[in-house]
């Protein structure tokens, strides 16, 4: 539900903001408050769990972000309807952040060390698969049932997670150290202010800078806020391992590109080529089917080859050809010639995400690699928040005004996005190219002072 969630609403954006009246705006920050929400409660769901136990915050997450669903697929029309879906998408994300920490620690404890790393492997490839199954599944029931079924379609989903969850065997292990309610308060508003500074900059000029510079300062202060507390809300101080730094860059320019492509490709099919929800999401299929066969490739190939840098800088080499040769078509209009751009950029944009998250977990302590893998989930979420800001400066940059009150995004708007990607894309393959290991199975060095600190 939580992977689905984050593009099953690509393609009901459009008969979305045609029925209660959405301007573009407020169709980019459908997707953003959500990804924005669930990045920055993901550290608190972890800490949530434990402290009061694995099953109880799975439980509270799935009842939280099915209720808000509930209340997405009922937004009224009218004048309060923006504001009441997106204050009901940030729930969603808040109750989805409560349920990802949960199911990678459930993971963990679960497997042992030889199992460890090929399990969160094949985790991170089956949520990679539901991911990329939103938009055929958003088309399928915006099609025959209308856009609200997208959001109602998770009160069945949630009951059964709970009847599943009701048969699951986790041990209760609970923490009795409070939880970092201080430095959570600080990073929301933080990350919040950066992502609105950046979105508006093209729009509010010096009045989005001061916001963005405000944001920024606000979230040195969190920083500086995070590695003096005796309990941080992150373990920061991973970022001394450079391996470990390098493998979440790359995975947060991965998602700062993915993210704007996959939900302005599927705007670009519908408004401009004039498909229908069902042909957009159809048409889509080239690059989502291709993505998930990237994403279970990819430990076939890093079994294979034994080196990290085959599907990652492989794959980001080929993504950053095939999304260029996409946006040189778009101009054009011409779909049939834009599959083939589709299908390589899937394949390279799937490609990287389980190997290197496989090789984060092979670089850190084993104490600690839940910290790791919170730190990760966040800032995975944080690069396609980040990507669809930029994305939503560039709109508002190039995209007419009477465009946005209408909540149509033209052909120039689509191009500067797609573009913006491409360099995004670019630079994960140089960096991918120039800092990642040749081998990857290379000797752990020690990091007996950081492990302290962690346990």
């Amino acid at each position: 539900m939580v992977m689905l969630d984050q593009s099953v609403v690509a393609v009901a954006l459009d008969p979305m903001a045609q029925d209660i009246g959405m301007t573009t705006v407020v169709m980019h920050w459908v997707v953003l408050v959500y990804v924005l929400s669930l990045a920055s409660f993901v550290p608190i769901g972890a800490m949530t769990a434990r402290r009061y136990g694995l099953v109880p915050t799975f439980r509270t997450g799935v009842v939280v972000f099915s209720l808000s669903s509930a209340l997405c697929g009922v937004t009224p029309a009218g004048s309060g309807a923006e504001a009441f879906v997106l204050a009901a998408r940030a729930m969603q994300g808040a109750g989805a952040a409560l349920m990802l920490p949960v199911a990678t620690t459930v993971i963990s404890d679960v497997y042992d060390s030889h199992h460890r790393g090929r399990a969160l492997t094949t985790y991170a490839g089956v949520a990679q698969v539901f991911f990329v199954m939103g938009p055929v599944t958003g088309a399928l029931l915006t099609q025959f049932l209308g856009w609200r079924s997208v959001f109602l379609v998770n009160l069945p989903g949630g009951v059964l997670t709970l009847w599943v969850v009701g048969r699951a065997r986790v041990p209760r292990r609970v923490s009795r150290k409070p939880l970092p309610v201080l430095q959570s308060l600080l990073v929301l508003p933080a990350l919040s202010l950066v992502v609105l500074g950046v979105y508006e900059s093209s729009v509010w000029g010096l009045a989005g800078i001061g916001v963005l510079s405000v944001g920024a300062a606000l979230l040195i202060v969190s920083v500086r806020a995070v590695l003096v507390a005796p309990l941080p809300l992150l373990q920061l101080r991973l970022f001394r391992i450079r391996p470990y730094t390098v493998a979440v860059v790359i995975t947060f320019l991965v998602q700062a590109a993915q993210f704007p492509v996959l939900v302005h490709g599927t705007v670009y099919l519908r408004q401009q080529l004039q498909m229908s929800v069902l042909g957009s999401g159809l048409a889509l299929l080239p690059f989502v089917v291709s993505l998930a066969l990237g994403t279970f490739m990819s430990g076939f190939v890093l079994d294979h080859w034994q080196s990290i840098r085959v599907p990652v800088v492989g794959g980001l080499f080929a993504a950053t050809a095939g999304t260029v040769a996409w946006t040189s078509l778009l101009p054009f209009g011409t779909y049939p010639w834009m599959v083939t751009a589709m299908v390589l950029s899937g394949l390279g944009m799937g490609a990287p995400i389980p190997a290197l998250s496989a090789h984060m977990m092979n670089t850190v302590p084993e104490a600690s690699r839940g910290d790791a893998s919170v730190l990760r989930q966040m800032l995975r979420q944080l690069g396609g928040v980040f990507g669809l800001a930029l994305a939503g400066a560039l709109l508002l940059a190039v995209n007419d005004r009477a465009a946005d009150q209408a909540g149509t995004v033209r052909t120039p708007a689509t191009f500067a996005v797609f573009v913006a990607a491409d360099a995004v894309l670019g630079c994960a393959a140089t960096l991918a190219a120039t800092a990642l290991p040749k081998k990857t199975a290379a000797a752990r060095p020690r990091f007996s002072s950081l492990s302290r600190r962690a346990r």
